[in-house]
């Protein structure tokens, strides 16, 4: 009898959360409510996870009302002022909505007095994004790595999961065993292709492809510096990088905790199946880093700057001198080789930098950070996104995702024009993830954060997120098995490719025909940058 009565009894309980009713003799406040994360007239498609949220307006007790255009309802009680929706209730009232908006009713008690509260809505819309969100996790430390993962987030379900995380080798006797995972990537369109770098004693690339873990070193003779920005080809066993000597400043003279700037950084391909790398020519030495392949895998685009750093001076005054356009070289697939730069965004002329570029899936518009200065714009509270629509060469702010704080670290999903990004907005110091949507006239909507199952989640954890990227499934390998070939597997050596010793520092290949080079027209924004015709 004891299971048939407990059984019962939870479907009693149950019944009884899912009648909640509106109150009766109910006042009108005429207010707005404050909720948190601030999910009010954001853009969401419609397979993502409830929107939970904590009601910040002081109150005793907690009602909301969610209606479709459609009619569909939902009556959720909210506990400890916090609201968590079910799950099937929510997906259905989503997809009745018939991509239109949503409406939400705040019904608040106070010293036994029921009040009705303004409205909000959140508009829904039929556009696909890829199910998964990863990005490292990092506590805001610049002398020691302190306790680093990397994580994934179920878009559809608002779980998030560990990849990795920083760990102390069992067999090291240092009490300071120093690591550092970061720089993570997957190809778009195989997204169980995967790589990250795991940094310290026993690391080096980490490599998943065709089911298998490899570690990788793919330093060769020429390189300064290990790779470190990756960027995978989306479809062939190719993955870009810059290799970059990185040096980090503490400013005195300017507002900002930190600076990182590049003493030297080019260009590389590594060849999976080859296992060779080659380092691209760069007859100017300029400074080349951040590279992104172009959804078809047509062009190769990366931040270029044709300034350096003297190391003689005051490095306060020198970093400012460094300021990055966006270029791109064309790839043939058949000879794995490139064309000559063109010089896609010029911003330079206006006295900004432009970096990250980040290339829409239907090859349309190109997502930039510009600041006044440098290649690290996460750190420059000025940091903002600007699109570059590639067919008519304008360049305008994403007014709507854009804030007072710093913005970067920005990725397109591969299904739409969804993209997710990292800001501080809400603190100034914790950088937090995004999503908003670019619309066909290059309009973006109003950012959500992350639908996490718990709504203070991100209000209550001190870890900023950190190069955030869309993926399509979860990693399908557990931390046990990436321990194992971090720990117990020597790094294989990449070869260096032949045309590395090419002495006119030219890869031997026939170049394809340069392309003409176009200074972007801007428009107005925070920055003031000016128009260039």
């Amino acid at each position: 009898m004891k299971p048939i009565l407990f059984i019962l009894l939870i479907t009693l309980l149950s019944s009884c959360s899912s009648n909640t009713t509106i109150p009766k003799n109910v006042q009108s406040a005429s207010q707005d409510i404050a909720i948190y994360p601030d999910f009010k007239d954001v853009t969401v498609p419609q397979n993502i996870a409830p929107l939970n949220f904590h009601v910040d307006t002081p109150c005793d007790e907690v009602i909301i009302e969610v209606q479709s255009n459609n009619g569909e309802k939902i009556i959720e009680e909210g506990h400890d002022r916090t609201v968590k929706f079910n799950p099937k209730e929510w997906s259905k009232i989503l997809r009745s909505s018939s991509a239109g908006e949503i409406t939400f009713t705040p019904y608040l008690k106070n010293k036994k007095k029921w009040a009705k509260y303004n409205s909000f809505t959140v508009n829904v819309i039929d556009a696909p994004i890829d199910s998964f969100v990863t990005y490292r996790l990092i506590e805001p430390s610049f002398m020691s790595t302190g306790q680093i993962g990397l994580y994934q987030f179920n878009l559809f379900s608002g779980e998030e999961s560990t990849i990795i995380r920083r760990c102390k080798n069992p067999t090291s006797e240092s009490l300071h065993d120093q690591s550092c995972v970061n720089c993570h990537a997957a190809q778009k369109k195989n997204p169980q292709n995967k790589m990250f770098y795991y940094r310290g004693k026993e690391g080096g690339l980490i490599l998943t492809y065709n089911g298998q873990i490899k570690k990788i070193d793919t330093k060769v003779e020429g390189m300064l510096a290990p790779s470190t920005y990756p960027a995978w080809h989306p479809t062939l066993p190719l993955i870009a990088f810059s290799t970059n000597l990185v040096y980090q400043d503490f400013p005195t003279t300017r507002k900002g905790k930190t600076e990182f700037y590049d003493i030297n950084a080019f260009l590389i391909l590594y060849d999976i199946l080859s296992n060779e790398t080659y380092i691209l020519p760069n007859e100017k030495k300029q400074l080349c880093t951040n590279p992104t392949w172009s959804p078809d895998g047509e062009y190769l685009y990366y931040a270029v700057s044709d300034s350096s750093i003297n190391q003689q001076k005051p490095i306060e005054a020198e970093y400012p001198k460094l300021k990055y356009n966006i270029a791109r070289i064309k790839f043939d697939p058949t000879t794995k080789s490139f064309s000559e730069p063109d010089v896609l965004l010029n911003v330079n002329a206006g006295g900004y930098s432009a970096t990250f570029p980040r290339i829409s899936p239907d090859n349309r518009f190109l997502l930039v950070n510009i600041s006044h200065f440098g290649a690290s714009p996460h750190t420059h509270i000025e940091s903002d996104l600007f699109a570059l629509d590639i067919h008519n060469k304008k360049l305008f702010p994403c007014t709507n995702a854009n804030s007072p704080e710093a913005e970067s670290y920005h990725d397109f999903s591969s299904k739409a024009n969804w993209f997710v990004f990292y800001s501080r907005r809400e603190d100034g110091n914790y950088g937090r993830a995004y999503i908003s949507y670019i619309d066909s006239t290059g309009t973006c909507t109003k950012p959500f954060q992350l639908p996490h199952k718990d709504p203070l989640t991100d209000r209550e954890r001190l870890k900023l997120y950190n190069v955030i990227e869309f993926s399509n499934s979860s990693v399908s390998f557990s931390e046990g098995d990436f321990y194992n070939v971090i720990w117990n597997q020597k790094p294989i050596q990449a070869k260096a490719d032949s045309r590395n010793q090419q002495t006119d520092g030219n890869s031997g290949a026939t170049p394809h025909k340069k392309e003409s080079q176009t200074d972007a027209t801007t428009g107005a924004s925070r920055l003031q940058i000016p128009i260039n015709h």
